[in-house]
């Protein structure tokens, strides 16, 4: 199968960071403990080196990425690394690899379905250090052609400013890599067309309080706590046995939704009846902590567990271990 060189889907695949990246791996891992992860497909960091690597920039690439930076030439250096990124064609066999997958994954739904593509790269999500955040996630893409967009953009994102200031933090606390030593697989993921989202944290990162569990919600798209544009509730939870401790209702003033005008997402003002009531009831509170203890058990690690709710089921979009804790 074509592409299998490049492509492969959860169900098929085993968990490697180096191939498929921290945040493939663990959704590998979430998808075969039976839990509901929306179905896809990982674009391996094959796919990377090898547009890399035909791109006719590519030695201008590899200057950029050996070069020795310090944090005054971050914004110029990751500047040009992402224009040249961007101005790189993807090699026709990974378009069509990538097509392969994408119409077996479209094959019998609904015409109106979209997708989310989602960075994973080779550092993240470790026990020590979370490069979650740093590369970017473009939601709602409704065409193969905003699909391959997607791609690079997420390549390119590797190399953010934001980014490249987090691998020089990483560095300074001892661990040795190069940005050409770094790369990143790519998500490609059906949408949940989410009423609800939010952030689960098996341990309270906020009084680092191992017994209890956090969550974070919100209506509409996960991304609005991700990016901290909205004050989402807070729910504290006895982590063992279900009990609720405290609730704080966020003022939720606005939502992310998809764009109605094309791809992606857009942010609207919030209904103000739903901002002065909490987004989740006791039944989800309670589902939710039963995920939480059962992923936590998995990874053997308090876990950090982006999840969303559309048509009251609950939708697994990622755990990764928690590296804030203080011991």
């Amino acid at each position: 199968m074509l592409e299998s060189e490049f492509v492969v889907f959860f169900p098929e695949a085993k968990p490697n960071t180096a191939l498929l990246g921290g945040k493939g791996s663990n959704l590998i891992k979430l998808n075969k403990m039976k839990l509901k992860v929306p179905p896809g497909f990982i674009i391996n960091t094959n796919c990377f080196k090898k547009f890399l690597k035909e791109s006719k920039y590519y030695d201008q690439l590899s200057k950029l990425l050996e070069k020795t930076l310090n944090p005054k030439e971050i914004l110029h250096h990751s500047a040009k690394i992402t224009k040249l990124i961007l101005e790189s064609k993807i090699p026709k066999k990974i378009i069509e690899s990538i097509e392969g997958a994408f119409d077996k994954l479209v094959k019998g739904k609904d015409t109106d379905l979209s997708f989310a593509v989602r960075s994973s790269a080779t550092i993240e999500d470790s026990s020590k250090f979370s490069f979650a955040g740093q590369a970017e996630s473009y939601l709602y893409n409704l065409t193969f052609h905003d699909l391959l967009q997607s791609l690079k953009n997420c390549w390119a994102s590797l190399f953010s400013p934001r980014a490249i200031l987090y691998m020089l933090h990483m560095k300074k606390l001892g661990v040795n890599f190069s940005l050409k030593n770094i790369h990143m697989a790519v998500i490609v993921q059906k949408m949940v067309n989410s009423q609800i989202s939010g952030v689960l944290f098996t341990s309270n990162v906020v009084n680092n309080d191992s017994n209890q569990m956090l969550i974070n919600s919100t209506w509409g798209l996960g991304n609005a706590i991700a990016e901290n544009l909205i004050i989402p509730d807070s729910i504290t939870i006895k982590k063992n046995k279900f009990e609720v401790l405290k609730r704080i209702i966020g003022k939720k003033k606005k939502k992310s939704i998809k764009n109605p005008d094309g791809a992606h997402t857009v942010l609207v003002e919030n209904y103000p009846k739903s901002r002065k009531i909490c987004s989740l009831n006791d039944n989800q509170l309670r589902q939710l902590h039963n995920l939480g203890l059962k992923i936590e058990k998995e990874f053997n690690f308090p876990q950090d567990i982006e999840w969303a709710i559309e048509n009251d089921e609950i939708f697994i979009l990622q755990s990764r271990s928690i590296t804030t804790l203080k011991k």
